[in-house]
Protein backbone atom coordinates (compact mmCIF):
# COMPACT_ATOMS: atom_id res chain seq x y z
CA UNK A 1 0.00 0.00 0.00
CA UNK A 2 2.87 2.53 0.85
CA UNK A 3 4.22 2.13 -2.45
CA UNK A 4 1.14 2.12 -4.25
CA UNK A 5 0.47 5.61 -2.68
CA UNK A 6 4.11 6.97 -3.12
CA UNK A 7 3.77 6.34 -7.10
CA UNK A 8 0.24 7.61 -6.95
CA UNK A 9 1.39 11.10 -4.88
CA UNK A 10 4.43 11.19 -7.53
CA UNK A 11 1.85 11.09 -10.19
CA UNK A 12 0.22 13.52 -9.05
CA UNK A 13 3.11 15.63 -8.74
CA UNK A 14 3.71 15.53 -12.41
CA UNK A 15 2.21 18.21 -14.62
CA UNK A 16 -0.83 16.80 -16.40
CA UNK A 17 0.02 18.54 -19.81
CA UNK A 18 3.20 17.45 -19.53
CA UNK A 19 2.75 13.79 -18.37
CA UNK A 20 0.58 13.01 -21.07
CA UNK A 21 2.52 14.61 -24.13
CA UNK A 22 6.39 14.64 -23.22
CA UNK A 23 7.47 16.14 -26.36
CA UNK A 24 4.85 18.75 -26.17
CA UNK A 25 6.15 22.36 -27.72
CA UNK A 26 5.17 25.84 -26.47
CA UNK A 27 3.37 27.51 -28.93
CA UNK A 28 4.10 30.99 -30.19
CA UNK A 29 3.03 33.77 -28.07
CA UNK A 30 -0.63 34.36 -27.43
CA UNK A 31 -2.61 36.93 -29.77
CA UNK A 32 1.14 38.78 -30.32
CA UNK A 33 0.65 42.49 -30.89
CA UNK A 34 0.63 43.59 -34.34
CA UNK A 35 4.08 45.05 -35.30
CA UNK A 36 4.40 48.47 -36.76
CA UNK A 37 7.39 47.35 -38.94
CA UNK A 38 8.59 44.32 -40.86
CA UNK A 39 11.36 41.75 -39.08
CA UNK A 40 14.51 42.97 -41.10
CA UNK A 41 13.52 46.81 -40.83
CA UNK A 42 13.13 46.70 -37.67
CA UNK A 43 16.06 44.95 -36.67
CA UNK A 44 18.01 47.08 -39.26
CA UNK A 45 16.73 50.03 -37.84
CA UNK A 46 17.12 49.00 -34.39
CA UNK A 47 21.14 48.42 -34.86
CA UNK A 48 22.08 51.85 -36.32
CA UNK A 49 20.24 53.78 -34.18
CA UNK A 50 22.73 55.84 -32.58
CA UNK A 51 22.24 57.47 -29.43
CA UNK A 52 22.23 61.63 -29.43
CA UNK A 53 25.54 63.22 -27.69
CA UNK A 54 24.54 67.16 -26.04
CA UNK A 55 27.22 68.24 -26.73
CA UNK A 56 29.09 71.01 -24.38
CA UNK A 57 25.80 70.56 -22.27
CA UNK A 58 28.16 70.71 -19.62
CA UNK A 59 30.20 73.65 -20.35
CA UNK A 60 29.30 76.56 -18.15
CA UNK A 61 28.14 79.94 -20.13
CA UNK A 62 31.62 81.65 -18.98
CA UNK A 63 33.24 78.55 -20.44
CA UNK A 64 31.16 78.84 -23.83
CA UNK A 65 31.65 82.51 -23.87
CA UNK A 66 35.98 81.80 -23.18
CA UNK A 67 35.98 79.68 -26.18
CA UNK A 68 34.51 82.37 -28.26
CA UNK A 69 36.44 85.22 -27.27
CA UNK A 70 39.21 83.41 -28.07
CA UNK A 71 38.03 82.42 -31.72
CA UNK A 72 37.26 85.90 -32.46
CA UNK A 73 40.92 87.58 -31.02
CA UNK A 74 42.39 84.81 -33.37
CA UNK A 75 40.29 86.10 -35.92
CA UNK A 76 41.01 89.76 -35.52
CA UNK A 77 44.69 88.92 -35.18
CA UNK A 78 44.52 90.20 -31.77
CA UNK A 79 47.57 88.85 -30.23
CA UNK A 80 47.47 90.50 -27.06
CA UNK A 81 44.39 88.56 -26.08
CA UNK A 82 45.12 85.13 -27.68
CA UNK A 83 47.72 85.17 -25.31
CA UNK A 84 46.52 86.26 -22.22
CA UNK A 85 42.96 85.07 -22.86
CA UNK A 86 42.23 83.47 -19.49
CA UNK A 87 43.01 87.01 -17.72
CA UNK A 88 41.00 88.81 -20.64
CA UNK A 89 38.11 86.43 -20.36
CA UNK A 90 37.01 86.59 -16.62
CA UNK A 91 37.67 90.57 -17.28
CA UNK A 92 35.31 90.86 -19.87
CA UNK A 93 32.78 88.12 -18.56
CA UNK A 94 32.65 90.43 -15.55
CA UNK A 95 31.52 93.40 -17.31
CA UNK A 96 28.95 91.36 -18.90
CA UNK A 97 27.54 88.78 -16.84
CA UNK A 98 24.71 90.50 -15.73
CA UNK A 99 23.68 92.50 -18.89
CA UNK A 100 21.61 92.38 -21.79
CA UNK A 101 22.83 90.84 -24.41
CA UNK A 102 22.00 92.10 -28.22
CA UNK A 103 18.27 90.16 -29.16
CA UNK A 104 18.93 87.25 -32.17
CA UNK A 105 16.91 89.53 -34.62
CA UNK A 106 19.33 92.67 -33.79
CA UNK A 107 22.80 89.85 -33.72
CA UNK A 108 21.88 89.26 -37.26
CA UNK A 109 21.23 92.78 -38.47
CA UNK A 110 24.85 93.85 -36.83
CA UNK A 111 26.76 90.97 -37.78
CA UNK A 112 27.06 87.36 -39.02
CA UNK A 113 29.63 86.02 -36.86
CA UNK A 114 31.68 87.28 -33.67
CA UNK A 115 34.14 88.56 -35.73
CA UNK A 116 32.83 91.85 -36.11
CA UNK A 117 35.06 94.56 -35.51
CA UNK A 118 32.61 97.67 -34.85
CA UNK A 119 32.13 99.18 -31.70
CA UNK A 120 34.81 99.11 -28.18
CA UNK A 121 35.72 95.98 -26.08
CA UNK A 122 32.13 96.37 -24.13
CA UNK A 123 29.84 95.84 -27.33
CA UNK A 124 32.04 93.38 -28.43
CA UNK A 125 31.66 91.69 -25.41
CA UNK A 126 28.22 91.61 -25.31
CA UNK A 127 27.88 90.88 -28.58
CA UNK A 128 29.77 88.01 -28.08
CA UNK A 129 27.59 87.14 -25.13
CA UNK A 130 24.35 87.53 -27.68
CA UNK A 131 25.96 84.70 -29.88
CA UNK A 132 27.00 82.22 -27.10
CA UNK A 133 23.41 82.57 -25.65
CA UNK A 134 21.86 81.94 -29.44
CA UNK A 135 24.29 79.09 -29.87
CA UNK A 136 23.34 77.49 -26.53
CA UNK A 137 19.85 77.52 -27.58
CA UNK A 138 20.69 76.34 -30.73
CA UNK A 139 22.32 73.37 -29.17
CA UNK A 140 19.80 72.15 -26.96
CA UNK A 141 17.12 72.53 -29.95
CA UNK A 142 19.48 70.20 -31.93
CA UNK A 143 19.66 67.71 -29.19
CA UNK A 144 15.87 68.17 -28.27
CA UNK A 145 15.06 67.59 -31.67
CA UNK A 146 17.96 64.28 -32.28
CA UNK A 147 16.82 62.78 -29.10
CA UNK A 148 12.77 62.98 -29.66
CA UNK A 149 13.45 61.42 -33.26
CA UNK A 150 15.46 58.45 -31.46
CA UNK A 151 13.16 57.91 -29.30
CA UNK A 152 10.06 57.19 -31.78
CA UNK A 153 12.37 55.14 -34.09
CA UNK A 154 13.60 53.56 -30.48
CA UNK A 155 10.00 52.67 -29.60
CA UNK A 156 8.85 51.94 -33.27
CA UNK A 157 12.01 49.67 -33.92
CA UNK A 158 12.26 48.13 -30.28
CA UNK A 159 9.09 46.32 -30.04
CA UNK A 160 8.22 45.82 -33.43
CA UNK A 161 11.56 43.37 -33.31
CA UNK A 162 10.37 41.86 -29.80
CA UNK A 163 6.71 41.60 -31.10
CA UNK A 164 8.33 39.19 -34.29
CA UNK A 165 10.64 37.14 -32.36
CA UNK A 166 7.35 36.78 -30.02
CA UNK A 167 5.93 34.93 -32.37
CA UNK A 168 8.23 33.22 -34.18
CA UNK A 169 9.42 31.88 -30.13
CA UNK A 170 9.18 28.37 -29.70
CA UNK A 171 10.62 26.14 -26.99
CA UNK A 172 13.33 24.91 -28.76
CA UNK A 173 14.27 27.56 -31.26
CA UNK A 174 14.01 31.30 -28.70
CA UNK A 175 17.77 32.06 -28.80
CA UNK A 176 16.58 34.85 -31.67
CA UNK A 177 14.51 35.87 -28.58
CA UNK A 178 17.38 36.47 -26.55
CA UNK A 179 18.95 38.09 -28.92
CA UNK A 180 16.89 40.87 -29.40
CA UNK A 181 15.98 41.58 -25.94
CA UNK A 182 19.99 41.74 -25.38
CA UNK A 183 20.18 44.62 -28.65
CA UNK A 184 16.75 46.55 -27.36
CA UNK A 185 18.24 46.59 -24.14
CA UNK A 186 21.89 48.24 -25.47
CA UNK A 187 20.10 50.51 -26.98
CA UNK A 188 17.96 51.91 -24.23
CA UNK A 189 19.04 55.13 -22.68
CA UNK A 190 17.75 57.10 -19.91
CA UNK A 191 15.93 59.99 -22.02
CA UNK A 192 12.40 61.51 -20.89
CA UNK A 193 10.23 59.56 -23.34
CA UNK A 194 7.26 61.89 -22.25
CA UNK A 195 8.86 65.15 -22.44
CA UNK A 196 9.40 64.10 -26.15
CA UNK A 197 5.79 63.01 -26.43
CA UNK A 198 7.07 59.98 -26.90
CA UNK A 199 4.71 56.68 -25.56
CA UNK A 200 7.54 53.98 -24.76
CA UNK A 201 5.04 51.55 -23.11
CA UNK A 202 4.81 49.04 -26.39
CA UNK A 203 8.67 47.84 -25.49
CA UNK A 204 8.01 48.04 -21.96
CA UNK A 205 5.27 45.12 -22.69
CA UNK A 206 6.97 44.05 -25.28
CA UNK A 207 10.01 43.11 -22.65
CA UNK A 208 7.65 41.89 -19.87
CA UNK A 209 6.09 39.50 -22.51
CA UNK A 210 9.73 38.10 -23.00
CA UNK A 211 10.13 37.67 -20.14
CA UNK A 212 7.43 35.85 -19.49
CA UNK A 213 7.77 33.47 -22.54
CA UNK A 214 11.62 32.38 -21.86
CA UNK A 215 10.20 31.47 -18.50
CA UNK A 216 7.38 29.16 -19.51
CA UNK A 217 10.02 27.82 -21.90
CA UNK A 218 12.05 27.04 -18.79
CA UNK A 219 9.21 25.62 -16.56
CA UNK A 220 8.33 23.36 -19.54
CA UNK A 221 11.98 22.29 -20.11
CA UNK A 222 12.30 21.90 -16.15
CA UNK A 223 8.63 19.73 -15.92
CA UNK A 224 9.42 17.58 -18.98
CA UNK A 225 13.10 16.60 -17.06
CA UNK A 226 10.91 16.18 -14.34
CA UNK A 227 8.66 13.40 -16.30
CA UNK A 228 12.08 11.39 -17.64
CA UNK A 229 12.97 11.09 -13.83
CA UNK A 230 10.25 9.59 -12.65
CA UNK A 231 9.16 7.42 -15.70
CA UNK A 232 12.86 5.74 -15.05
CA UNK A 233 12.62 5.88 -10.88
CA UNK A 234 12.64 3.06 -8.76
CA UNK A 235 10.15 2.78 -5.82
CA UNK A 236 12.21 3.92 -3.19
CA UNK A 237 12.98 7.80 -6.07
CA UNK A 238 9.33 7.85 -5.52
CA UNK A 239 8.64 8.00 -2.41
CA UNK A 240 11.15 10.70 -1.79
CA UNK A 241 9.89 12.13 -4.79
CA UNK A 242 6.72 12.47 -3.06
CA UNK A 243 7.64 13.10 0.38
CA UNK A 244 9.30 15.86 -1.51
CA UNK A 245 6.50 16.98 -3.63
CA UNK A 246 4.11 16.76 -0.05
CA UNK A 247 7.16 19.40 1.56
CA UNK A 248 6.83 21.69 -1.26
CA UNK A 249 2.95 21.63 -0.97
CA UNK A 250 2.94 23.13 2.20
CA UNK A 251 6.17 25.20 1.65
CA UNK A 252 4.24 27.04 -0.92
CA UNK A 253 0.51 27.11 1.48
CA UNK A 254 3.38 29.41 3.79
CA UNK A 255 5.15 31.69 0.97
CA UNK A 256 1.75 32.26 -0.27
CA UNK A 257 0.96 33.64 3.15
CA UNK A 258 4.71 35.47 3.05
CA UNK A 259 3.54 37.15 -0.24
CA UNK A 260 -0.09 38.04 0.79
CA UNK A 261 1.81 39.99 4.02
CA UNK A 262 4.70 41.77 1.74
CA UNK A 263 1.48 42.88 -0.59
CA UNK A 264 -0.11 44.73 2.23
CA UNK A 265 3.23 46.03 3.50
CA UNK A 266 4.23 47.29 -0.49
CA UNK A 267 0.78 48.49 -0.72
CA UNK A 268 1.61 50.50 3.00
CA UNK A 269 5.37 51.58 1.60
CA UNK A 270 3.65 52.87 -2.01
CA UNK A 271 0.97 55.15 0.02
CA UNK A 272 3.47 56.44 2.39
CA UNK A 273 6.00 57.32 -0.91
CA UNK A 274 3.05 58.71 -2.25
CA UNK A 275 2.50 61.47 0.35
CA UNK A 276 6.18 62.25 0.55
CA UNK A 277 6.70 62.74 -2.72
CA UNK A 278 3.69 65.08 -2.84
CA UNK A 279 6.20 67.26 -0.57
CA UNK A 280 8.27 67.63 -3.55
CA UNK A 281 5.72 69.74 -5.75
CA UNK A 282 6.03 72.89 -4.00
CA UNK A 283 9.52 72.68 -3.31
CA UNK A 284 11.05 74.99 -5.84
CA UNK A 285 8.54 77.73 -5.28
CA UNK A 286 9.90 77.19 -1.36
CA UNK A 287 12.91 78.00 -2.65
CA UNK A 288 12.45 80.81 -4.72
CA UNK A 289 10.09 82.13 -2.15
CA UNK A 290 13.10 81.99 0.39
CA UNK A 291 15.64 83.91 -1.66
CA UNK A 292 13.17 86.43 -3.15
CA UNK A 293 13.36 87.71 0.74
CA UNK A 294 16.54 87.69 1.24
CA UNK A 295 17.52 90.21 -1.72
CA UNK A 296 17.52 93.56 -0.08
CA UNK A 297 18.91 96.72 -1.11
CA UNK A 298 20.24 96.80 1.94
CA UNK A 299 22.62 93.45 1.52
CA UNK A 300 24.15 93.95 -1.18
CA UNK A 301 27.98 94.02 -0.34
CA UNK A 302 28.30 96.20 -3.68
CA UNK A 303 26.33 98.06 -6.27
CA UNK A 304 28.55 96.92 -9.10
CA UNK A 305 28.86 93.24 -7.74
CA UNK A 306 27.22 90.35 -6.91
CA UNK A 307 25.43 88.96 -3.25
CA UNK A 308 25.75 85.58 -2.32
CA UNK A 309 22.35 83.96 -1.19
CA UNK A 310 21.39 80.71 0.06
CA UNK A 311 18.54 78.86 1.36
CA UNK A 312 18.82 74.89 3.26
CA UNK A 313 15.77 72.56 3.50
CA UNK A 314 16.13 69.23 5.89
CA UNK A 315 14.23 66.06 5.26
CA UNK A 316 14.63 65.83 1.53
CA UNK A 317 14.65 62.41 0.11
CA UNK A 318 16.48 61.25 -3.33
CA UNK A 319 13.19 60.35 -4.40
CA UNK A 320 11.69 63.87 -3.27
CA UNK A 321 14.66 65.85 -4.60
CA UNK A 322 14.52 64.19 -8.71
CA UNK A 323 10.84 64.88 -8.68
CA UNK A 324 10.98 68.54 -7.64
CA UNK A 325 13.38 68.97 -10.37
CA UNK A 326 13.08 66.86 -13.04
CA UNK A 327 16.37 64.83 -12.59
CA UNK A 328 16.95 60.89 -12.26
CA UNK A 329 16.82 59.04 -9.08
CA UNK A 330 20.10 59.45 -7.78
CA UNK A 331 21.75 62.77 -8.84
CA UNK A 332 22.32 65.39 -6.20
CA UNK A 333 22.55 68.36 -8.42
CA UNK A 334 20.22 70.92 -10.21
CA UNK A 335 19.35 74.03 -11.24
CA UNK A 336 16.49 76.98 -11.12
CA UNK A 337 16.87 79.87 -13.66
CA UNK A 338 17.29 82.86 -12.03
CA UNK A 339 14.42 84.66 -13.66
CA UNK A 340 11.91 81.80 -11.43
CA UNK A 341 13.14 83.78 -8.61
CA UNK A 342 11.96 86.98 -9.55
CA UNK A 343 12.50 90.94 -9.11
CA UNK A 344 12.54 92.78 -6.47
CA UNK A 345 12.22 96.68 -8.04
CA UNK A 346 13.37 99.58 -6.91
CA UNK A 347 13.51 103.35 -7.17
CA UNK A 348 14.32 105.19 -10.25
CA UNK A 349 13.68 102.41 -12.70
CA UNK A 350 16.52 99.58 -11.21
CA UNK A 351 15.29 96.28 -9.45
CA UNK A 352 17.29 93.58 -7.73
CA UNK A 353 17.94 90.43 -10.04
CA UNK A 354 18.98 86.35 -9.16
CA UNK A 355 21.53 84.62 -10.93
CA UNK A 356 20.96 80.61 -11.62
CA UNK A 357 20.38 78.83 -8.32
CA UNK A 358 22.45 75.95 -7.69
CA UNK A 359 20.78 73.16 -5.94
CA UNK A 360 22.60 70.33 -4.55
CA UNK A 361 21.76 67.20 -2.44
CA UNK A 362 23.96 66.78 0.86
CA UNK A 363 22.63 62.92 2.58
CA UNK A 364 19.09 64.52 2.84
CA UNK A 365 19.72 68.09 3.50
CA UNK A 366 19.13 70.75 0.21
CA UNK A 367 21.30 73.46 -0.44
CA UNK A 368 20.16 76.12 -2.64
CA UNK A 369 22.78 78.90 -3.48
CA UNK A 370 22.87 81.80 -5.85
CA UNK A 371 23.61 85.44 -5.60
CA UNK A 372 21.81 88.58 -6.79
CA UNK A 373 22.64 91.95 -8.09
CA UNK A 374 21.06 95.09 -9.12
CA UNK A 375 20.31 95.92 -12.67
CA UNK A 376 19.35 99.10 -14.52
Amino acid sequence: MESKSAATAAEMSIPAAVSESPTSKKRAAESPASPEMSLEAAKKTLAGLKVPQAKGATQSEYVRFKSLLLKDSKARGDKDTTDNITKIAKEAWKKVQHLTPPSADELDEKMNDASSSSGDDLQRYLRLKGVMLKEKLDTQAKFDAEAKAYCALYVKSASSFLQWCLIEATEENHQPLLDACKLVKSKSVSLNYASYQVDDSPVSKALRDTIDLLAEFKKLKDERALVAKLQNATEEELKLHAKEHIRLLAQDVELNKLKKTKEIEDERQRLADERELQRADGIQDEITRALKKQMKYGSLTSKYSSTKISYTKGGVSHKVFAKAFGVPVGAKKATIDGSEVGENYLRYGASLKCNQVNVKLVGDELVAQTSFYMSK
